[in-house]
């Protein structure tokens, strides 16, 4: 028996083959993999990195689980996993992320990358908040900074904010008010995303308007974890993602990632209770 692990986020996707002892066999890579935002897309980015982690391995006797972004509020996970050529269970992805990070121990990971997604496991019982896509939340996420520039932008232009270096060079850079339109109707999640790193930058710089972005995306962490935190005890929480540790927070104790989404989706993968149903 052989076990595909993938990691599909809107910036791209992971897959890796391992036999029954772990060992890895093969890896791959290929773009997003938001199933609710791309169906199409995501397939077809599912399938070359699932061809380029399995090469010339036999898939006759193969099982996988499919950590995706967009799977927890729709069909699409059992849509995808009814045509893929092989045994496969899709979940969310802030599943995988969370058997990768803490295995089966208490505590709460936070996953903030080009979406976001909040997750608690306490005694084996898992609870998520968030995950709901950019048009509905995705708090705190790179997409929603990415957004939350180009808002700050507009109202630069209407004149309820003041200039600052940050502010005049994206709008500049996008042609002024008709370029950061197109671009807003044209923009996927991960190109807001695009627009993170240099959020962040400026924030360090000193810019006034990055640094009212990151203040409001820490304030929407901080009301995510709160939510999530046991009123009888305090969990140690995991910082996941691209912006995860950027944004972290020291409100709580922290707790190092044992592994990465990929390797929860092996784990899961390489479970009989994830088939026994």
């Amino acid at each position: 028996m052989l076990y595909l692990g993938i990691d599909g986020g809107g910036s791209g996707c992971r897959a890796a083959v391992c036999d029954g002892a772990g060992t890895i066999l093969g890896e791959g890579r290929a773009g997003p993999a938001n199933i609710a935002s791309d169906f199409d897309g995501a397939e077809a980015n599912i399938r070359a990195a699932a061809e380029a982690a399995l090469g010339d391995l036999p898939r006759d006797n193969l099982r996988a689980v499919l950590g995706l972004a967009g799977c927890n509020f729709s069909s699409a996970g059992d849509r995808l996993a009814a045509r893929l050529p092989f045994a496969a269970r899709v979940v969310q992805d802030a599943l995988t992320s969370l058997r990768g990070a803490i295995g089966t121990e208490d505590g709460i990971v936070a996953a903030i990358g080009t979406g976001s997604v909040f997750v608690r496991q306490t005694e084996a019982r898992v609870r998520a908040i968030g995950g709901w896509g950019l048009r509905l939340g995705d708090e705190a996420s790179g997409a929603w900074i990415g957004r939350a520039l180009l808002i700050e932008g507009t109202r630069m232009l209407d004149g309820f904010e003041c200039p600052t270096p940050l502010l005049a060079q994206i709008a500049g850079e996008l042609g002024g008010a008709p370029g950061i339109v197109g671009f807003s109707l044209r923009a996927t999640p991960a190109d807001y995303a695009a627009l993170a790193p240099r959020v962040l930058a400026a924030a360090q710089a000193g810019d006034a308007a990055a640094r009212r972005i990151l203040e409001a995306a820490r304030a929407e962490i901080r009301r995510a974890v709160t939510r999530l935190q046991p009123r009888e005890r305090v969990l140690p929480v995991c910082w996941l993602g691209g912006l995860g540790p950027e944004l972290a927070l020291d409100d709580w104790p922290r707790i190092a990632a044992k592994g990465t989404a990929l390797d929860g989706a092996l784990a899961l993968a390489r479970e009989e209770a994830t088939w026994a149903a």
